[in-house]
């Protein structure tokens, strides 16, 4: 998430919005040619945490959370290194694919599908929207903290009441919540990121694909147990 603007670009780094419509386009590829290798990390990285790792990765749930929390801070600090960012990018998405595993394996491979699905044309439908509407959707940001900060406080809360109420009311949030970044980070990669953080964006809009996708698993999951 990038709360700021061109100011923040080091000296001689153009921002995406500034460059020529050829730099754009290249830019642009980029994160959408690494974001599609990510899901492909990131899906060898489910299928092998909801089969042949699977128990080593259900035990230690909160060691690969606080693992993937740790890659992203590296990925941040590689964020302009050539070769270790994009190391610091597949090791982060593979880690989230392995720790979806046993999500994955609970609910099954129909909803798994399902919500791809539903995961994809959102995303497509809204990246769409973005870049023909030519919107500026940072005045976004305060809402969608704010949002998060429900989110999280709201997860936690239900950790320890296993309301199944709760859960679905924070999974609906969640959907919002995330299309809401989907459009916010869309919007700024196309504006104030520099050509030469291709990766960084790559990141954010993962991030954003993730948090959907295990929204929607949530809700689809529930409604099947009802």
């Amino acid at each position: 998430m990038r709360l700021g603007n061109t100011a923040t670009l080091p000296r001689g780094v153009t921002s995406v919005s500034s460059a020529t419509t050829s730099d754009r386009l290249v830019f642009i590829k980029k994160v959408y040619s690494l974001l599609a290798m990510s899901m492909v990390t990131a899906a060898i990285g489910a299928y092998l945490g909801s089969g042949p790792l699977l128990l080593l990765v259900a035990p230690n749930m909160m060691l690969f959370f606080i693992l993937q929390i740790a890659l992203i801070f590296f990925a941040s600090f590689a964020a302009r290194k050539p070769g270790l960012n994009m190391v610091a990018l597949f090791s982060f998405t593979t880690i989230s694919g392995l720790t979806l595993g046993p999500l994955l394996y609970r609910v099954g491979p129909t909803i798994a599908a399902e919500a791809f699905a539903l995961t994809a044309i959102t995303f497509a439908t809204l990246t769409l929207y973005v870049i023909f509407s030519k919107k500026d959707f940072s005045f976004m940001s305060g809402f969608l903290m704010t949002g998060l900060i429900v989110v999280v406080i709201g997860g936690i809360i239900n950790i320890f009441m296993q309301n199944t109420m709760m859960h679905m009311v924070m999974s609906g949030a969640s959907v919002l919540l995330f299309s809401g970044f989907i459009l916010y980070d869309t919007s700024n990669i196309l504006r104030y990121y520099g050509t030469d953080e291709h990766v960084s964006a790559t990141l954010a809009l993962y991030l954003d694909v993730l948090n959907l996708f295990i929204a929607l698993l949530s809700i689809l999951g529930i409604m099947r147990d009802e």
